[in-house]
């Protein structure tokens, strides 16, 4: 019964999900998919009218793309965005190269990078009007640390060794191919997948509406903590209580699921 008391507010927050996804969409938070032809507003020319979605026409509103190297050493790489995707991809290379995919439907957003000894910051910020968000597609020393904080918009990881911090309000987290020692995955509404080919050190996945799916190397045992207000739990993975490789996976609403690696 005190399980079920305590479940109430996550179930209550299921009939939000769909509304929220929906404005998703009016938001054009399909960002990263969606093609461009249109050069930077700095670059001086002028950006063309564009859908705001895939699947939604919004009249007046542009799209522009911008593309920049930093060749300078880069150990730490953050990126805040508000709405759009972002796409973060280790590589070999002590630099960053940076995609950048705006949406307005007035004023450009101002998009700015600051460099801080080996730290990379990339972030924007967005005038008051109807549709305003960055896509952000970014390729990374493989070692490097990478934090993402998105407001709306899903966030995927591929190949990154250094430690790994991701926080979104509404959308999706998918890392795949982590050597990572310290990953920690967090998203409000969305679901969180990640997979590891080298033995991570800690592993932390929580959502409040969202389903959870961890696959680690099946090499060795892990101390792992998984719990679901509602939705199954499913742990495959080696267990051991003395393993210092340790697994916290938490849901309000949705299914988790720690296993071996494929």
């Amino acid at each position: 019964m005190d399980r079920a008391r305590g479940a109430a507010p996550a179930i209550r927050r299921v009939g939000s999900v769909a509304l929220i996804t929906a404005l998703l969409g009016t938001a054009g938070l399909g960002l990263a998919g969606c093609a461009s032809s249109s050069s930077s507003p700095g670059a001086g020319s002028s950006p063309g009218t564009a859908s705001a979605s895939p699947g939604l026409s919004v009249p007046g509103t542009h799209k522009a793309t911008a593309r920049y190297q930093i060749t300078a050493p880069v150990s730490t790489v953050v990126i805040v965005s508000h709405v759009g995707n972002v796409t973060v991809t280790g590589g070999s290379g002590s630099g960053v190269s940076v995609t950048q995919q705006v949406y307005y439907s007035k004023t450009p957003p101002a998009t700015t990078r600051s460099l801080s000894g080996t730290t990379l910051t990339v972030t924007y910020d967005c005038p008051a009007q109807l549709v305003c968000g960055v896509a952000y597609t970014l390729a990374v020393p493989r070692s490097a640390a990478v934090r993402v904080t998105a407001g709306a918009g899903s966030v995927r990881l591929t190949g990154l060794a250094g430690s790994v911090t991701a926080k979104a309000d509404v959308g999706l987290i998918n890392a795949t191919g982590l050597t990572s020692a310290s990953v920690s995955l967090t998203t409000r509404v969305g679901g969180i997948s990640a997979t590891f080919t080298a033995v991570p050190t800690a592993v932390r996945a929580s959502a409040n509406v969202g389903a959870i799916t961890v696959h680690v190397p099946g090499t060795t045992s892990y101390t792992v903590t998984a719990d679901a207000r509602v939705g199954k739990t499913i742990v495959r993975a080696r267990q051991s209580a003395s393993s210092s490789h340790v697994i916290t996976a938490t849901t309000d609403v949705g299914a988790i699921v720690v296993a071996p690696s494929t």
